[in-house]
């Protein structure tokens, strides 16, 4: 069932519709908002505009570090389990 999520940036309500989980979109909505308060404290930017295209740019720089660390954490499980794979067949 389609629920409906509201984010107030710059004083303004946006509502949207998700049919998903509500407590994610919740949580997404509630970081979406926390990032551009944080460019907007930080005075970086002149306008809302701009502050919406930071926030943006910062979440995605957090999207692909994770992405980043996940894929290093992949292949350090893939290496590990090798070598457990490699010490069980020479040990039986």
């Amino acid at each position: 069932m389609d629920q409906l999520i509201t984010i107030e940036l710059f004083g303004q309500a946006y509502t949207f519709r998700t049919s998903g989980q509500v407590s994610r979109a919740t949580e997404i909505t509630n970081y979406v908002a926390g990032e551009v308060e944080k460019v907007r404290a930080a005075g970086e930017a002149p306008s809302k505009l701009d502050m919406v295209i930071l926030a943006a740019l910062n979440i995605a720089n957090d999207y692909f570090e994770v992405r980043s660390s996940r894929q290093d954490l992949v292949r350090d499980m893939d290496q590990r389990c090798k070598i457990l794979i490699e010490h069980i067949d020479t040990n039986t």
